[in-house]
């Protein structure tokens, strides 16, 4: 397939080198536009390697309500959570500490690199309005995947008998394993589910209280077993499973990626409650699939769309056109043969008289979309931790792009810490906050274990642009 890029680097360089404010990038002084979160004393090791976002309205009160997960260490640490509030004045001191902190024997809980926000789902009881799966272990006395509530309320979803009896050895001999999750946005939504050290990967449809999952079957195996995750112990296991899901009105698109293989396997599940058909596999460059994001981005299209990153490039692709595939047995990956609308662009990093060394800056790391100005369509945030900053090595970046036209982007901005040191690694991981009129950005600067929230990029209209932008 010919690769769709849009307009060259040229505006960014354009738009670094005229006129810019640096009290755009400045996290240091009062009423900042960055701001960096506090981190527990408890999340020491790999603070913001991971970041889940969710807005509710709090049954108690009535307020509308926007929460940050911060991420430590997987398994052996856990994650706290903020409220951001819906303006410019976030907590900067966790407001829970409870998720996989400090769960010891008999009540273990391994903390997944992956966790996700649960918006308007059920629980065992009642309806709850913004629950997050931490991981795998112990809840209420259940073992399973880990779901802890709003309130603080923990409860386990059921997992297939062999990720069961492998859950169960771990706790025993008290040897983790990584659980791996995607879901997408919005009320009710369907969780996709692995297990590293199993072969097997499977969802839960729209997580009703009864817990149920269906399994997913490997489509290129005649066991219909995921390919083995090797060497568990490294950081990134080979052949290890990234997952998300898009939403294509009622149907859910599972996707299921192994960077290691190159392939992102799709399947459709037409209600998000049926078990799903295989629709094919993308892929066929190097690392692709490593990272993943959903979300609404084009006005004229009524689904999500799919962003994908390789080890170089960004590719967007159109949900709605992907779910028009039929069922298939084919099981080789490529780029060919797809819908002619699916592929809506791609695009690779972008380098200026301040920032440099795109080749060695691990673009595409992490993805994000959301509605950072208000105007009802998305941009596609991107990081690059290892890009150079204004001659400080690995000090990151985030590189934001706009589609509002097939086979076309225009390059909005970028933004880094005015603070940031050697091996910070700002866009390792990426969420974007929705405060109602908009959503801001969350970043994980990794290496040295900051959270920095951004809350006024360069195109931010002024009518949104609160005291933090002024």
């Amino acid at each position: 397939m010919k690769r769709l890029l849009g307009r060259s680097c040229l505006p960014l360089a354009l738009l670094l080198g005229c006129g810019c404010s640096w009290s755009r990038f400045d996290d240091i002084t009062e009423n900042a536009p960055i701001v960096l979160l506090n981190r527990p004393e408890e999340l020491a090791n790999g603070f913001a390697t991971s970041l889940a976002t969710g807005t509710y309205e709090d049954p108690s009160s009535g307020e509308t309500r926007v929460t940050l997960l911060v991420g430590g260490a997987p398994l052996v640490g856990g994650g706290a959570e903020f409220e951001l509030g819906t303006a410019d004045s976030p907590t900067l001191d966790a407001t829970d500490r409870g998720h996989c902190l400090n769960a010891d024997p008999p009540t273990p809980c391994y903390f997944s690199s992956s966790p996700v926000a649960l918006t308007g789902t059920s629980s065992p009881g009642k309806e709850r309005p913004l629950c997050f799966v931490d991981g795998a272990g112990t809840a209420a006395g259940d073992p399973g995947v880990v779901v802890r509530c709003y309130d603080e309320v923990e409860y386990a979803l059921d997992v297939p008998a062999d990720v069961a009896e492998l859950l169960e050895f771990s706790i025993n001999r008290a040897q983790p394993t990584q659980f791996r999750f995607g879901a997408d946005h919005g009320a009710a939504p369907t969780l996709l589910a692995t297990a590293d050290e199993e072969d097997a990967v499977w969802f839960y449809p729209a997580l009703d209280s009864k817990r149920r999952f269906v399994e997913i079957p490997y489509p290129a195996e005649s066991r219909g077993r995921w390919p083995e995750v090797t060497d568990v112990t490294s950081a990134h296991p080979p052949n290890a499973r990234n997952l998300t899901v898009a939403r294509v009105g009622e149907a859910r698109l599972l996707v299921v990626g192994i960077p290691d293989l190159s392939e992102v396997r799709l399947f459709l599940s037409p209600d998000g409650h049926a078990a799903p058909s295989y629709l094919g596999c993308l892929g066929g460059t190097p690392g692709f699939g490593r990272s993943f994001a959903t979300g609404k981005l084009l006005a004229d299209d009524p689904g999500d769309v799919l962003v994908i990153a390789d080890e170089s490039l960004v590719y967007v692709f159109s949900a709605t056109e992907l779910a028009t595939l039929l069922p298939t047995t084919q099981t080789g990956c490529s780029l060919a043969a797809l819908p002619p609308s699916a592929l809506v662009t791609s695009f690779t990093c972008g380098s200026s008289k301040n920032l440099s060394g795109c080749a060695g800056s691990e673009f595409g790391a992490a993805v994000g979309v959301g509605d950072l100005d208000g105007d009802g369509d998305g941009e596609v945030v991107v990081g690059a931790p290892r890009m150079k900053v204004r001659d400080i090595d690995g000090a990151g970046a985030l590189l934001i792009y706009d589609v509002e036209e097939r086979a076309d982007f225009d390059f909005l901005d970028i933004l880094f810490m005015s603070s940031a040191e050697k091996d910070d690694q700002l866009g390792r991981a990426i969420a974007l906050p929705d405060l109602g009129k908009r959503q801001i950005i969350a970043a994980g600067a990794t290496g040295n274990g900051k959270t920095a929230l951004f809350y006024c990029p360069s195109f931010l209209p002024g009518h949104l642009a609160g005291d933090r932008c002024n």
